[in-house]
């Protein structure tokens, strides 16, 4: 399966387990939280499949937006470190 970049954003209503959360988040080849609610995750797996794994870690009212990253189309500013995690794995999607 194609590698990809998939963004991960939460809005939770109480404070998530965020341990238990991370090991969800190690299953990905690599990721990156950008924010508290924020994740960039390195996987060859769907979006459809990163819910399936996460939705355990979900009260009632929580929010759960995931999406593909077309990498080559953005702007912004971010620190450095998020960068280089980004150009670390660019080169498996051009």
């Amino acid at each position: 399966m194609a590698k990809r970049f998939l963004h991960i954003g939460f809005s939770f209503v109480t404070e998530p387990e965020l341990e238990e959360l991370e090991k969800t988040f190690d299953k990905a080849l690599d990721w990156y939280r950008y924010a508290p609610n924020c994740w960039v995750v390195w996987t060859s797996t769907s979006s459809q499949n990163w819910y399936s794994r996460l939705k355990k870690h979900l009260a009632e009212d929580d929010l759960v937006f995931i999406c593909e990253i077309e990498i080559g189309k953005r702007s912004g500013w971010m620190p450095k470190k998020f960068w280089n995690f980004i150009k670390s794995h660019q080169e498996s999607v051009q």
